[in-house]
């Protein structure tokens, strides 16, 4: 007697391919396409890449001419005429283009004189667009902020903005955090860089510059980089209890789960009025609007 056949489950859809990131406690249902990020802004980086499209061009151009050779002789042993030689091709210059600003090796004074001060501290120095950036390693960045601002020659006095970015895609790095300093007497403005991995706790800046205690608490709140020695890092915009970081590149447009209501659907005001309560309970001044 044969035995009975036990019925399979239906196998589960195969989930698309892609780097996600899936969190089924927040979102069941959603799923998030990693974005791609835009190089990071590099000398070194363009030179190669200029370094591998000229070698790239020169291959394409030695074989065509290989394939010029093999043509010719095979057309002198059928008896016919020979073809053309390639022409290699040249761009066409045109004035009215827009000229790119590309990455320059670094010629300004202020970044030579932090190459001689910091020393192998200095990962990359160039200059863009008129801007002046300095790449210092990510445990010497207390060090290099003291000298661009106690240096008689450099006297950066003011540290105008401190901003990060997420680089998911990146190889040796997550973020970049980037000081813009600002000399007031001098009339001059640097960049100053550093590339850090992942879980990294860089050193604050606030006993140097106190203008970066709310800069780099935003940079926590926003991307999740905390700073070592900070008198009071916690979130600035969002509440204490919020999950995620907004300016990552993982995190979702339309945020987990806090804008998922269509108010436009909502004709009775139901849904509304039910989110204005919620976010009244959260602390959040908000009143309902009644008509006069």
């Amino acid at each position: 007697m044969a035995e009975p056949i036990e019925p399979q489950a239906p196998a589960a859809p195969e989930a698309p391919a892609g780097p996600y990131v899936y969190d089924h406690a927040a979102a069941p249902f959603r799923q998030v396409v990693m974005p791609k990020t835009v190089p990071l802004p590099s000398f070194r980086t363009y030179t190669a890449e200029v370094a591998a499209a000229a070698a790239a061009d020169e291959a394409k151009w030695q074989k065509q001419l290989a394939d010029f050779e093999v043509a010719k002789t095979k057309a002198e042993t059928e008896g016919k005429d020979a073809p053309k030689p390639p022409v290699r091709a040249v761009p066409r210059k045109d004035d009215n283009d827009m000229k790119t600003p590309w990455p320059v090796a670094a010629t300004d004074a202020d970044l030579l004189k932090l190459q001689e001060l910091l020393g192998d501290s200095v990962e990359e120095c160039f200059e863009q667009a008129g801007e002046r950036v300095c790449q210092v390693k990510k445990e010497a960045i207390l060090e290099a902020l003291r000298v661009c601002r106690e240096e008689p020659s450099l006297k950066y006095e003011m540290l105008a903005d401190q901003s990060a970015t997420h680089y998911p895609a990146a190889k040796d790095f997550a973020f970049s955090i980037v000081y813009h300093l600002t000399s007031v007497s001098r009339s001059k403005r640097l960049r100053l860089r550093i590339l850090v991995p992942e879980g990294f706790i860089p050193e604050s800046a606030c006993d140097l510059y106190p203008s970066a205690n709310w800069m780099e608490r935003e940079i926590y709140d926003m991307l999740g980089i905390r700073f070592a020695n900070h008198p009071d890092m916690t979130r600035i915009l969002c509440p204490e209890d919020w999950e995620g970081y907004p300016l990552r590149k993982e995190y979702p447009t339309v945020g987990w789960g806090q804008r998922d209501i269509d108010f436009r659907d909502d004709r009775g005001g139901v849904l509304n009025r039910l989110a204005m309560e919620k976010a009244g309970q959260l602390g959040i001044n908000l009143k309902q609007p009644k008509a006069d």
